[in-house]
Order: C-alpha cells, then structure tokens, then sequence
C-alpha cells in the first residue's frame, strides 16, 4: 500500500512539473553590451563577453542558445520572467547585470560577425578580423 501512494505521490509531483496550464514564462533578456576582440590570428580561439541586463526582481537567466557558422553566430539570451502570466506578483524594481563569456573556436572564415539578438530592439553586433 505504501509503495502504491509513493508512486501516486511521485506521478502527482511529475504532473504539476510539466503543467500545461501554467504560463510560458521564457522571455529574451536584455543585453547592454557585447564585446570581443577586433582582431584574432588564424586558428586562434576568442571570447564574447555579453553583459546581461535583469531589470527587475522577477527576471532570472535560463539559458544561451548559439547559432554559429564559420562566418557568424548568432545569440539568443533567454531567462524567465516569475510574473509572466500571473497577477499575484509583485516584481521589486532593482536593476542588475550579469557578465556571461562564450568561447569560439575555429575554424572562422576571414571575417567573424558576433550578433546578439535582443528581442524587439536592434541587435548588438561585433566584428572580428581573422587574419
């Protein structure tokens, strides 16, 4: 019997994970800065540093999805915002950011463009030489 409520309890508590009736709370996060090299030499690595903007409590960082080719990547910042979809929560206005730095290595084309999608405002873009 026991055995019987424990699997009950834990495909209960599966269940309420996976809710389809809970709100998509994904959102693209902010960034106010990119920065990478101008220049790198062939067959050198480089680092993209991103400055990610929270601009207020409710928001939190989830992932970085790349799309990447030997010409370009592109770069999607995605977190989730806690009051999407919900009228209970207040969000505290405090502002923050947080630096997250991305390798690339080779193989890159002659010339490397770095772009930071930002949801509905232009995107960030960095250019770097390889010679």
């Amino acid at each position: 019997m026991k055995t019987a409520l424990s699997i009950v309890g834990l495909a209960g508590l599966i269940i309420a994970s996976c809710n389809p009736f809970e709100p998509d709370q994904s959102v693209v996060l902010g960034v106010s800065d990119l920065s990478a090299p101008a220049a790198i030499t062939t067959g050198s690595s480089f680092a993209a540093v991103l400055t990610v903007t929270l601009e207020n409590g409710c928001l939190s960082f989830d992932r970085i999805e790349i799309q990447r080719s030997t010409s370009d990547a592109t770069i999607t910042v995605w977190g989730k915002d806690a009051a999407a979809g919900r009228k209970d929560v207040s969000c505290p206005q405090n502002f923050r950011s947080e630096t997250h730095t991305l390798q690339f290595n080779p193989p890159f084309a002659n010339t490397f463009t770095v772009t930071v999608n930002r949801g509905r405002i232009s995107p960030l873009m960095a250019t770097v030489q390889v010679q």
